[in-house]
């Protein structure tokens, strides 16, 4: 029997959710409220193949660090995001990992419920307004992905990693004046301003690892 444990401080989403999957008729365990982060931690521990219906923004408890080192221990464990909004850094990192499904708390009953099938059976689900938006994403993406050189794309790598210009200059066995030239053609051909919206850039792309990234 599948286990679904439910992170969110909103009463009706959780008892929507309990709802929904008794009309499902979906023969499941539903722990409808977890208070601390302790106690989500010992349930992963009694459930390691759970379902955590979750929502970022109403969680006292869970941010993106966490469920990441989360992910990583527990790797059998299905994490689908229910949500007013999806956090990029996190949906473009892990879209395509069947143990991830990402809703919106908008859409129709249908597509809730298709969702709520696929945590059952272990599926992988996006909604179509999520979808939508990732595919415009992938191709803006890709089009920024093609204007950086090999050379640009390591440095973003140690850019995104934390790396100084001097640092970076030592590795590369570059000057500094080099260095800081490809940082400014970076951020010129990706449109960011900052390390850290070249960070997400990274991110998002999968030049670095968000797990290596956050922990």
């Amino acid at each position: 029997m599948k286990t679904f444990i439910l992170v969110d401080k909103q009463d009706i989403t959780r008892l929507g959710i309990s709802f929904l999957l008794k009309q499902l008729d979906i023969h499941v365990e539903v722990i409808e409220k977890v208070s601390t982060q302790g106690e989500f931690s010992d349930l992963l521990e009694k459930y390691q193949d759970a379902v955590v219906v979750l929502d970022l923004a109403f969680s006292d408890f869970l941010n993106l660090n966490a469920v990441i080192a989360f992910h990583k221990r527990y790797p059998m464990v299905y994490w689908l995001f229910f949500s007013g909004e999806i956090n990029d850094e996190l949906f473009y990192q892990y879209c395509t990992n069947p143990c991830f499904s990402f809703v919106l708390k908008q859409c129709d009953f249908n597509e809730i419920k298709a969702a709520l099938i696929c945590a059952v059976e272990g599926h992988n689900f996006i909604c179509s307004s999520i979808a939508r938006t990732f595919l415009q994403y992938h191709k803006e993406v890709n089009d920024k992905k093609e204007r950086l050189t090999a050379t640009e794309k390591e440095i973003l790598k140690l850019i995104a990693a934390g790396k100084s210009a001097k640092e970076i200059a030592n590795e590369r066995n570059l000057s500094i004046n080099t260095v800081v030239t490809h940082k400014k053609n970076i951020f010129r051909k990706l449109e960011v301003n900052s390390v850290y919206e070249a960070t997400k850039y990274a991110l998002r792309t999968g030049l670095i690892d968000s797990i290596e990234y956050y922990i």
